[in-house]
């Protein structure tokens, strides 16, 4: 969610894209092949190294275990940081901890790696994930469809050169990197063949936290029709809508993961059966969930923005109500004699306790919520904008007069009380 203020004399305003909360929930899981965050991660990582001819990133796991690939990222969007030919020439822990150390001191990067963990056969995939991202929140981050492309037809393009690759590098690597020998380059970018036991428990989580986003979901009150209720209605949907984003990768994951133990071949046709099911049955109930999440934030959209109408429409009114009133009460001389003089303040005690029992309604627009369409966001904010400023304008000024004949008439009275004084 992006949010932005309107400063307005009275009131801010909270202005929520609705093309965002629509694309935050886009039904990623009718296409197994839609890119995800690792997806996104890796088409960076081959898209920044790509001039590097020492390094062909594959994956998220032995493609990193020469330490060529960190220094690669580093060098390539900082290159005056050191040299590359250096680094080529160091053995894999040094380039390892070189790469560690200079994202440390010149990007503030922790060392959340240790060499000798990553230079192994299979390093840890999830580490080296957290390492990259924190290297793409801080670095240039443009990635290219084709990149995207590239990477989603990976295993398929890459699969013989891989292994020829792997051949190759055995047998022409120096003596002292052979040490720890590098783990055949996965046929998928999920680094590994899927193996049935994993997918089921990947598929429990999900399930686990469908279940309860369900019931969540399910225990939501009805709309109600107070628009400070509905504001809070909004915010919690809002909150859950968040929620179920950080959590759709998830559930992409669980059904790529399915997908490609059916494509791997190695299942019976029973366990092939089951996935397929489970699959079904997952996508089914991600979609129904997503759907109706996002029809209730329509509804709530919907409703608020009629309450907050009229909420305008009544302060308009009352405006131009208390306009006139302030006009006749203008009319009236201020000092024509001690009596009339305490009708005036005794009516003038009751605009102020109007003012003061309005002001709660105010108050009430000073945390406004609008939803603004894509196709007019700009114009329905000029809009509002005008809208609401004429009504603080207006409002401004009504609270300006009746302070200013309130000190006047005050100071009428004391004049009056001293006169009376000096009579007696």
């Amino acid at each position: 969610k992006i949010t932005t203020f309107l400063m307005l004399n009275f009131k801010n305003c909270c202005l929520v894209s609705l093309k965002q909360v629509k694309d935050v929930m886009k039904d990623v899981m009718s296409d197994l092949q839609q890119t995800n965050s690792e997806k996104i991660l890796l088409s960076w990582v081959r898209q920044t190294t790509r001039p590097y001819s020492q390094v062909n990133v594959l994956n998220f796991t032995t493609s990193w275990t020469d330490g060529l690939a960190f220094n690669a990222v580093l060098h390539r969007h900082k290159p005056d940081l050191f040299s590359w030919d250096k680094v080529v020439k160091m053995s894999p822990i040094e380039r390892l901890e070189h790469a560690f150390s200079k994202a440390q001191t010149y990007l503030g990067i922790e060392k959340l790696l240790d060499p000798e963990d990553v230079a192994v056969q299979l390093p840890d995939k999830k580490s080296i994930i957290m390492y990259l991202t924190s290297l793409f929140e801080v670095l240039p981050q443009q990635v290219t469809i084709d990149a995207i492309r590239e990477v989603e037809t990976l295993p398929r393009k890459y699969k013989k050169e891989c292994e020829e690759e792997e051949i190759n590098i055995q047998s022409t690597a120096p003596e002292e990197e052979r040490g720890s020998p590098r783990a055949e380059t996965p046929s998928t970018v999920t680094e590994v063949d899927m193996d049935l036991d994993s997918y089921q428990i990947a598929l429990e989580e999900v399930l686990t936290w469908l279940l309860s986003a369900e019931d969540t979901f399910q225990e939501q009150d009805d709309i109600s029709d107070d628009v400070e209720e509905v504001k809070d209605q909004f915010a919690t949907h809002e909150a859950f809508m968040m929620e179920l984003t950080a959590h759709q990768s998830s559930v992409g994951s669980v059904l790529q993961a399915g997908n490609q133990l059916i494509t791997q071949g190695t299942l019976s046709d029973e366990e092939e059966f089951e996935i397929q099911e489970q699959m079904t049955l997952l996508n089914a109930r991600w979609e129904a969930l997503r759907v109706e999440s996002m029809d209730r934030q329509s509804r709530l959209h919907d409703v608020l923005m009629e309450l907050q109408k009229l909420q305008l429409q009544q302060l308009s009114a009352w405006l131009t109500l208390t306009e006139e009133r302030i006009q006749k009460m203008e009319t009236c001389p201020l000092d024509d004699d001690l009596n009339a003089l305490q009708k005036l303040l005794e009516e003038h005690k009751s605009l102020q306790n109007d003012l003061e029992a309005e002001q709660v309604k105010v108050n009430s627009l000073t945390h406004m919520v609008v939803i603004v369409d894509e196709n007019s966001g700009e114009s329905a904010t000029a809009v509002l904008e005008d809208q609401l400023q004429k009504l603080g304008e207006r409002w401004t000024a009504v609270c300006r007069w009746t302070e200013e004949r309130w000190n006047r008439l005050q100071e009428i009275n004391i004049l009056w009380q001293e006169l009376l004084e000096e009579q007696v």
